[in-house]
């Protein structure tokens, strides 16, 4: 992977180049003074990694399932996803959505410049968004920093996922199981409060995406909860620290796959992906900046 603009190793802010497109995306620290939002960064550890462990996936997907739509992006951002699938798969019909007009118009750009086509939609995801039990693959990407609810309404739209990080992610996979068709997979990537050995996700995804398995991988080894709110918050909303932090003790970063196979299976499977070095500190000192937002 290369890029022009890279503010440290493994951050790829401005444009990333890998698995074969080129996408350019806003700096990590562009003001939003428009009221518009950020199209995302890219991350060594987010959407290369995520491709990388979920494409063999999406593509039997793609080959084996009876949807109408091969691909169903939610929240396409720079439209990366839409592009990998174009560029990577036999996909035919990718539909993209966002809620952000910024957004529809990066996405466009971005497929141009790689030479793909796409059906780019402004619209917040609901029912409405595809017909029922129709995508073959479905790319879900759902905010999740955690913060106190003070300062919600500051935080950007990219990392306003509620004070658990989950509100966005359960409610976009209750929408999911209705568009999601048989021998389908939904693909995700999510930072999750846990505990007892597992993020929350791996209770309640079986009991939101009917007759599915999951494997997930950690992307990076759990750490505790009390050292991200410490890293992130430092002596801000204490009350909120001690109490989400006894909560759920452990925090997970993530990749998973959803598959609408039947087997009502859940399973935390290894890998080997290289990260380039990335580490939990790299994505703290992130979340620390998106904190920032709350406490200006």
């Amino acid at each position: 992977m290369n890029t022009k603009t890279q503010n440290a190793p493994g951050m790829f802010d401005g444009e990333a180049t890998f698995a074969g497109i080129t996408v350019k995306v806003d700096p990590i620290n562009r003001p939003r003074t428009d009221g518009s939002d950020n199209v995302m960064a890219i991350f060594e550890e987010e959407q290369p990694f995520m491709w990388e462990f979920v494409k063999a996936d999406i593509r039997a997907a793609i080959k084996d399932s009876m949807g109408t739509i091969d691909f169903l992006d939610v929240g396409t951002g720079s439209g990366v996803w839409s592009i990998l699938v174009g560029k990577n798969t036999e996909a035919k019909n990718i539909v993209a959505i966002d809620k952000s007009p910024k957004a529809i118009v990066e996405a466009k750009a971005n497929a141009e410049r790689n030479g793909v086509t796409f059906k780019l939609r402004e619209e917040f995801y609901n029912m409405n968004s595809a017909p029922y039990h129709s995508a073959k693959a479905i790319g879900i990407y759902a905010p999740y920093h955690l913060y106190p609810v003070e300062i919600e309404m500051k935080m950007p739209q990219h990392a306003r996922g509620g004070v658990d990080g989950q509100q966005i992610f359960k409610e976009e996979l209750t929408t999911a199981n209705y568009h999601l068709a048989r021998n389908g997979v939904i693909v995700f990537n999510q930072m999750c409060l846990g505990k007892e050995g597992k993020p929350s996700f791996a209770e309640y995804i079986p009991q939101i995406i009917e007759d599915s398995s999951l494997s997930y991988t950690n992307i990076l080894p759990p750490i505790r909860t009390v050292e991200f709110m410490k890293r992130v918050y430092r002596n801000e909303f204490p009350f909120y620290q001690e109490w989400i932090s006894t909560l759920f003790p452990e925090l997970y970063y993530c990749d998973g796959i959803i598959r609408r196979d039947g087997r009502r299976k859940v399973e935390v499977v290894p890998h080997s992906i290289d990260l380039k070095g990335r580490t939990w500190d790299d994505r703290l000192d992130l979340h620390r900046q998106v904190a920032l937002h709350g406490l200006c």
